[in-house]
């Protein structure tokens, strides 16, 4: 369990886990450096895209497992030149 709070606290402190946590907004860019290092840290996680329509933007929904009782999730929307 050392080491994965050891890896969890490293991926807190990394640029794309603070875009992750600060943003509503996020680049396609940046989810492939969250997802990067979510795999490279074999932390669990679920992503749900939801295409554009005439009505509504495209949205992502990350969620990130910390443990059995403990999940972040965001939601994020994309803007079109995204």
């Amino acid at each position: 369990m050392k080491g994965f709070c050891s890896e969890l606290a490293c991926l807190l402190e990394s640029e794309a886990f603070q875009c992750f946590l600060n943003s509503d907004k996020i680049k396609l860019a940046q989810v492939n450096a969250l997802t990067s290092l979510l795999i490279k840290n074999n932390i669990d996680f679920d992503s749900i895209f939801t295409s554009k329509t005439r009505r509504t933007p495209a949205t992502l929904t990350i969620t990130v497992v910390v443990n059995e009782c403990t999940r972040i999730s965001r939601t994020f929307t994309f803007s079109c030149c995204d």
